[in-house]
């Protein structure tokens, strides 16, 4: 519904219904009566159908009963049955020629259904009783510019000058007509005849700034839109254009502060701000105003999972996971169909070992993505590491038909199917499983780490377990968690000092330092070296550090060495 109309039709409910009430008249029996007042109580209950039943029962009995008429209109127009609407409307404004307010219905109700003729005739009549009403004027010069009669839209936009005085809007008006008639130049000089006249007017300059870009007359919109945010800084669109055009010409240190100044400001979709903030993610340096840009975007949308996900990538890449986490938490509760939102968080839940927590995520997104293979993957390790086997071996076994054409993921799989296959002491299922892995993907490094460090574990072939992790170390030859497990497997064999090398070499880095594994490695084979007081302070800095080690506090209390148990 256009502008105009909508100024007409939104008055309130209780306003409509003042017409509808009026008095019935003295000749009408009660039978009308109440079928009238039923229907004005039925429509006020939202009771559309019923209500025109009742008001079409009273023209049944009066059809000449203009209050029916025009309730039956309201009606159809709550509807967007503008045919109907326009037939009532008509047929009331008839009945009572002298009210103004069915009149102006009638007017805009043709402007709607496009008989501009007949909607500019009833304006017309309308502005010989009230020539100071600008709706009316504003009515009736779109119907002429939609009917391109340019001369006597100007006219009567001249005409609502002389009556209310000149103003911006008027001016505008005249601007539009001119351009539909496609006198630009004409048009373009009433604008900048007004700009003079109506000085630091943001309304006048924005209609220049369209009108010289969507000519592609781009260097006067370009130095026009610096005018305007000059005069109206809290234009976000224009501030928006601005910045995008500076970036492109150049001049980046101005571009970037008025593209972060649209973003806090009205007139930009979120989306038009999304990009700005992608693009100011994606440079090298991250910008010193990008969290305060982000923390904006959450609490301008707080029900927008994008909002929220932009948030979160702010604090992944600046490494503040646990932000990061509950910003994308925040982005799913808003929006839990977005299954790249879910997969960074079951990710980082993985990769930060959040055990606990990638359970329930993990299940909450399988129940909205029941055929992605990477959740069961997820859920099936935490499982495994909370030593549900069970369940683990039966969430990884689903999951796995999910996977298409990913030989790694289906490896990793297969890997964490052996994981619990030995969980649940089924050890030879665990080694077909840890097999059916190398086949998969026989380059894949993390899959061969696990199986070498299983074999070890378990003493079940020390010479496979060090010539699978011998090929992982020939290409990832200083990575600590392979290291670590060469140690193991040479501890294992009994070889303590070629061991402490490896686990020294494990344990030494910044992101080791605290590696629980690691460092209980290094208190065992110091133990096998006869370093018991160094072995002591090293098994209970593991214990510190929460190790999984059934067997940890047997160690410390019986200060000797006692094989793993998990």
């Amino acid at each position: 519904m256009n502008k105009f109309l909508f100024l007409i039709c939104s008055i309130t409910l209780l306003a409509s219904c003042a017409n509808w009430k009026k008095k019935p008249k003295a000749e009408h029996d009660a039978t009308y009566i109440r079928s009238f007042h039923e229907g004005v109580r039925l429509k006020l209950n939202g009771q559309d159908q019923e209500a025109m039943d009742k008001f079409n029962a009273c023209l049944l009995i009066d059809e000449k009963d203009d209050a029916a008429h025009f309730a039956l209109a309201q009606i159809y127009l709550d509807q967007d049955n503008l045919d109907q609407a326009a037939v009532h409307t008509l047929k009331a404004s008839q009945i009572d020629p002298k009210n103004e307010h069915y009149q102006s219905e009638l007017a805009f109700m043709y402007l709607e259904v496009k008989k501009y003729s007949e909607a500019i005739a009833v304006f017309e009549k309308l502005l010989k009783k009230t020539p100071n009403n600008p709706t009316f004027y504003g009515g009736a010069a779109e119907c002429y510019a939609k009917l391109g009669d340019v001369k006597k839209g100007l006219d009567l936009l001249n005409r609502m000058e002389n009556n209310l005085g000149s103003n911006p809007a008027i001016v505008i008006e005249k601007f539009k007509l001119l351009v539909a008639a496609h006198r630009d130049e004409e048009a373009i000089s009433v604008l900048k005849t007004a700009k003079k006249k109506f000085e630091g007017e943001p309304m006048i300059i924005a209609n220049l700034v369209d009108y010289y870009l969507q000519h592609k007359r781009y260097q006067e919109g370009f130095d026009l839109l610096k005018e305007l945010v000059a005069v109206d800084p809290n234009n976000g669109m224009a501030l928006l254009m601005l910045g995008d055009m500076q970036m492109q010409s150049g001049d980046s240190k101005n571009g970037l502060q008025n593209l972060k100044s649209a973003i806090k400001t009205d007139g930009p979709s979120i989306d038009q701000k999304m990009n700005v903030l992608m693009a100011l993610q994606g440079q090298e340096v991250m910008d010193p105003d990008m969290e305060s840009l982000v923390l904006y975007m959450r609490k301008k949308y707080p029900k927008e999972a994008k909002a929220h996900s932009i948030t979160g990538d702010y604090y992944f890449k600046v490494n503040q996971i646990i932000e990061a986490l509950e910003a994308y938490k925040s982005a799913v509760k808003c929006d839990p169909n977005v299954y790249p939102i879910w997969n960074q968080i079951l990710l980082l839940e993985y990769q930060f070992q959040q055990f606990d927590s990638l359970v329930i995520d993990a299940e909450k997104c399988i129940e909205f993505f029941p055929t992605q293979a990477l959740p069961y993957f997820v859920l099936g390790a935490a499982l495994n590491q909370q030593g549900n086997f069970q369940k683990a071996l039966t969430t990884l076994e689903t999951g796995l038909d999910y996977v298409l054409k990913d030989a790694d993921l289906k490896a990793e799989f297969q890997g964490q199917i052996g994981e619990a296959q030995f969980g649940l002491n089924h050890n030879k299922e665990a080694l077909v499983a840890y097999e059916l892995a190398r086949s998969s993907a026989p380059q894949n490094a993390f899959v061969k780490n696990n199986y070498a460090y299983r074999l070890a574990l378990y003493e079940l072939d020390l010479l496979k377990a060090e010539k699978c992790i011998d090929e992982v170390l020939m290409t990832f030859p200083n990575e600590p968690r392979y290291l670590d497990t060469k140690g193991f497997v040479l501890f294992q064999q009994g070889k303590y000092s070629e061991a402490k090398i490896f686990f020294d070499r494990a344990c030494g880095g910044s992101d080791t330092k605290n590696d629980k594994s690691c460092i209980e490695h290094l208190g065992d084979v110091l133990f096998m070296l006869g370093k018991k007081e160094e072995a002591m302070s090293y098994w209970l800095r593991a214990k510190e550090l929460g190790s999984t080690n059934k067997a940890l506090n047997e160690k410390i209390t019986q200060k000797k060495y006692a094989k793993p148990v998990f």
